[in-house]
C-alpha cells in the first residue's frame, strides 16, 4: 500500500499535471524525495513516459535516488513490472527512468542536453540547493516539451538559493509563479501517520535537545543566519535608488585591474555621499577596452574626470600600475581635450579590512544616515554586496576557488567590484583612529 501525504498531492497527478514545476522544500524526514521518486513512478505505470533523475553528481544519484527508487519499487510496486539497474529504471509498458550528474550540464553538453528535454516527460532533481546559478540557467531554457513536468527537491542551506532565484520561488510568502506549485513539508507534521520511524525520531530529540541551531537548520528547514559573516553589514532598499547621471558634474571612475573580469564603477560624489550610478564589469578584458567603452556610453561628459581605484594595478607591480593608469590618461586626453583629469589614488593599497570599515560607515554611519546609493543598474557591484562573506568564525573574505569558479562561472564576479567601489570609500572617507593619551 502506498502512503501519501496530502500536501504533496500534485505529484498523484503527474501525466495530466496542471504545473509545470513542482518545488517541494522541507528538512530531514519531510518525505519530498520518497514522495517523489512515487509520484514519477506511478504516472510511468499510468502510461509509456520517460523520466530522467538529476542530482549534483552522476555517482551520488546512483548512491542515493537509485537506492530510494528500488526500496520504493520493492515495497509499494512490486509486480508492477518495474526492474532497476544502477543505471536506469524501465517498466514492461516501455517507461524509461535514467539518471543524470548535473555538474555533466555545462555549456559544451547543451547540446546533448537538448536532446534529452525534447523528448522527455519528467526531470526530478533532488538535493536542488547544490545546483549552481550556471547550471540552472543551462538547464531550465532546455524544458520546453509539452506537458513536461520539473520537480525539485531542496533544503533551505542558505537564504539565497540559486534554485529559488531562478525558478522564482519566494520562500518567506510561500508565493510562486503561475503554473508552479510550491510547498514546505517538515517532519512533525508527519510524526502522526506513522511514516517516521522511531530511531529517526528519537534522533531529532537528540538534536533538539543537544544542538537546538543545528536541528532546526536540518530538521526544519531554517537556513542559517549568515548576518555575520557579511562583508557589508546593514545595507538595505534604502541604498538602492535611482542615480541620475550629470554630465556636468565631476565624474569618478574607481577601478580594480582584472583580466576576468575588468572592472570599472562609475559614481558622483559629495562632501558626505557616493553615488554610485553605472559599472563596467568585462569578461577577459584589458584596460583599454574597458575605457574605450566607457567613453562609447558617455561621450559628452563636460566635468572634470576623476580615476579612483588600485593602486598596483593588475599584477600588483610598479610598471603595471603606470601602464594601466596611463592608458586611461591617455584615452581621456584624447576623447575630452578640455576636461580636467584628476588621479586621486593611495600610492600604496589599504589593508583590504580598511576599505571594508569605511564602506560600511557610509552604507549607514553612527547618526543612522544612508551615505551611499547604488543604481539598480549596477548588478555586480549589488550582488557583490549581498553575496560576499567572511569564512566561518574568521575575519578574511571568502573569496572563490579557482575549482569554484570552473562549477559556476557566476562565481568570478564575486570580490573585484566590491573592491573597486571600496577603494574610492577608503580614499575620501578613511576610518579615522582617534588618538589620546592619559590626562
Amino acid at each position: 500500500m502506498m502512503k501519501f501525504y496530502h500536501k504533496y498531492e500534485p505529484l498523484l497527478n503527474l501525466n495530466n499535471s496542471k504545473y509545470e514545476v513542482i518545488a517541494n522544500t522541507g528538512g530531514r524526514g519531510s518525505g519530498k524525495t520518497q514522495h517523489s521518486i512515487r509520484g514519477v513512478l506511478l504516472a510511468c505505470l499510468q502510461k509509456k513516459k520517460r523520466a530522467c533523475f538529476f542530482r549534483e553528481t552522476k555517482d551520488s544519484v546512483g548512491n542515493s535516488l537509485m537506492a530510494d527508487a528500488m526500496q520504493i519499487i520493492e515495497s509499494e510496486f512490486s509486480d508492477r513490472g518495474f526492474t532497476a539497474t544502477k543505471t536506469e529504471i524501465k517498466n514492461t509498458n516501455g517507461s524509461y527512468i535514467f539518471y543524470k550528474g548535473l555538474k555533466e550540464v555545462n555549456q559544451a553538453s547543451i547540446e546533448n542536453i537538448k536532446g534529452i528535454a525534447s523528448n522527455t516527460d519528467f526531470f526530478l532533481v533532488d538535493e536542488a540547493q547544490a545546483v549552481s546559478k550556471g547550471v540552472w540557467q543551462v538547464l531550465i531554457p532546455t524544458l520546453r516539451k509539452a506537458g513536461s513536468v520539473l520537480i525539485v527537491c531542496y533544503n533551505r542551506i542558505a537564504d539565497n538559493l540559486p534554485v529559488e532565484e531562478e525558478l522564482f520561488l519566494d520562500y518567506k510568502t510561500m508565493e510562486a509563479p503561475q503554473g508552479t506549485y510550491f510547498v514546505e513539508v517538515n517532519y512533525p507534521e508527519l510524526e502522526d501517520f506513522g511514516i517516521l520511524s522511531e530511531r529517526f525520531l528519537n534522533r531529532a530529540k537528540l538534536e533538539q535537545q543537544n544542538r537546538p541551531k543545528n536541528y532546526e537548520m536540518i530538521y526544519l528547514n531554517k537556513a542559517p543566519d549568515e548576518s555575520d559573516r557579511a562583508v557589508v553589514k546593514n545595507f538595505t532598499s534604502d541604498n538602492i535608488k535611482d542615480v541620475t547621471y550629470r554630465k556636468e558634474k565631476p565624474l569618478h571612475l574607481t577601478w580594480d585591474f582584472n583580466v576576468d573580469p575588468m572592472s570599472c564603477i562609475l559614481a558622483h560624489k559629495t562632501d558626505s555621499k557616493v553615488f554610485y550610478f553605472d559599472e563596467f564589469i568585462l569578461e577577459n578584458s584589458t584596460t583599454q577596452k574597458t575605457i574605450d567603452a566607457i567613453i562609447e556610453k558617455y561621450p559628452d561628459h563636460k566635468g572634470d574626470i576623476i580615476i579612483n581605484g588600485d593602486a598596483s594595478g593588475d599584477n600588483r607591480s610598479t610598471q603595471s600600475e603606470m601602464s594601466n593608469y596611463i592608458i586611461i590618461k591617455n584615452a581621456l586626453k584624447k576623447h575630452y581635450p578640455n576636461n580636467k583629469i584628476k588621479f586621486d589614488l593611495r600610492p600604496h593599497n589599504p589593508p583590504i579590512k580598511n576599505r571594508i570599515a569605511a564602506f560600511n560607515e557610509l552604507v549607514l554611519d553612527i547618526n543612522n544616515q544612508r551615505r551611499i546609493i547604488i543604481d539598480k543598474k549596477c548588478k555586480q557591484l549589488l550582488y557583490n554586496i549581498k553575496e560576499l562573506k567572511y569564512k566561518e568564525g574568521s575575519g578574511v573574505v571568502d573569496v572563490p576557488t579557482y575549482t569554484q569558479i570552473k562549477t559556476d562561472p557566476n562565481l568570478k564576479y564575486l570580490e573585484h567590484p566590491f573592491d573597486a567601489a571600496s577603494y574610492l570609500v577608503e580614499f575620501y572617507f578613511p576610518i579615522k583612529v582617534e588618538k589620546f593619551k592619559k590626562g
